[in-house]
């Protein structure tokens, strides 16, 4: 019987290694892009944080004669550094806002859930139907414009 040659053993791990790496990044890319864009802005559900600001802008500027302030929902819990950060953030800059606390209200959590598709962090806000996850002064400070 003859042994396989070892030089040809040596150059597939190299490929295996590479093809596994290449595998975990497109993987890693497919979950940031689930969490954290959606594939049309306009339709509610989930915001890429770069689009994020222009769409509040541009929402807020068409519907300043339907709505004269935004509708802000944060869910929150209560040991959540994040979520204080958010709640003292938008008292700080004055935009109103509703708090639901998911840990003391189950019914918080599944709408939470349901309009982030799973997700279970926090926070998570609410700004006129379109969904921005964590704290993010920078979108935030849109709404003051």
């Amino acid at each position: 019987m003859q042994q396989p040659d070892p030089s040809k053993k040596s150059k597939r791990i190299p490929l295996v290694v590479t093809l596994t790496a290449l595998a975990a990044v497109l993987l890693f890319g497919l979950l940031i892009h689930r969490f954290f864009a959606a594939p049309d802005p306009s339709a509610g559900g989930l915001v890429h944080p770069a689009q994020a600001a222009e769409t509040i802008k541009a929402d807020a500027t068409s519907r300043k004669s339907e709505h004269p302030q935004n509708k802000v929902i944060v869910y929150v819990t209560s040991w959540c550094p994040a979520c204080k950060m958010t709640r003292d953030y938008l008292k700080e800059k004055k935009i109103p806002f509703v708090v639901k606390d998911v840990e003391k209200n189950e019914k918080y959590m599944k709408e939470m859930v349901s309009k982030v598709g799973g997700y279970r962090g926090v926070p998570v806000l609410d700004i006129n139907g379109k969904i921005l996850l964590g704290f993010n002064p920078h979108v935030l400070d849109q709404l003051t414009k």
